[in-house]
């Protein structure tokens, strides 16, 4: 049994009620998704566990983005994964943007404290970490992350064009790892 806040026994019963709220019907999501309505069906009602690239292919068909999240941290599929922040906590991007604020100011605050603790670390002595500094740079990822689902939300931003337009940029200025072609082959 896992001690993780969320379960995956209950999934299909959030994909069930994501969809009724989005207004699909089970054929529509169907064809969204290239499942039949049966398919549907038996995954709602339980009767067939999703795997996590369906339950996401599900959520980001109806935009739930923050579900997206959700099926990460239930499958572990990233080692930074976490419970996602409800999206009523950030309706609108003005409140997200607060919300993001404040955790800035927050994680500014730690990163001082932890430069702090930094500077008195000595070589052969054990130091505690200060975890709840690192807790509050931990905080930025899904604060970020439910700023940009509110403008998506809000304003109809295509996160992937916006994460597509990132990577160019950033491969261009070398800031982002290199495309495996451009690396150079490493001879042993």
């Amino acid at each position: 049994m896992s001690n993780k806040p969320y379960s995956r026994h209950n999934i299909n019963h959030l994909m069930r009620d994501l969809r009724n709220q989005s207004g699909f019907s089970q054929i529509a999501l169907g064809k969204v998704i290239n499942r039949t309505q049966k398919q549907i069906s038996d995954i709602e009602n339980g009767l067939v566990e999703p795997t996590p690239e369906l339950a996401i292919k599900w959520f980001t068909a109806l935009g739930a983005f923050e579900h997206v999240d959700l099926v990460h941290y239930l499958y572990d599929l990233h080692p930074l994964a976490a419970a996602p922040i409800n999206p009523e906590l950030n309706e609108d991007l003005g409140r997200a943007i607060l919300n993001l604020k404040q955790q800035i100011q927050h994680a500014l605050d730690s990163i001082n404290q932890i430069e702090e603790w930094m500077t008195d670390l000595r070589p052969g002595v054990v130091a505690d970490v200060p975890m709840n500094d690192f807790r509050e740079l931990f905080d930025l990822c899904p604060g970020v992350r439910t700023t940009l689902y509110a403008l998506n939300r809000e304003f109809g931003i295509n996160l992937k064009s916006l994460s597509d337009d990132w990577t160019r940029k950033s491969l261009s200025t070398r800031v982002a790892m290199p495309r495996y072609e451009e690396r150079e082959l490493m001879h042993v």
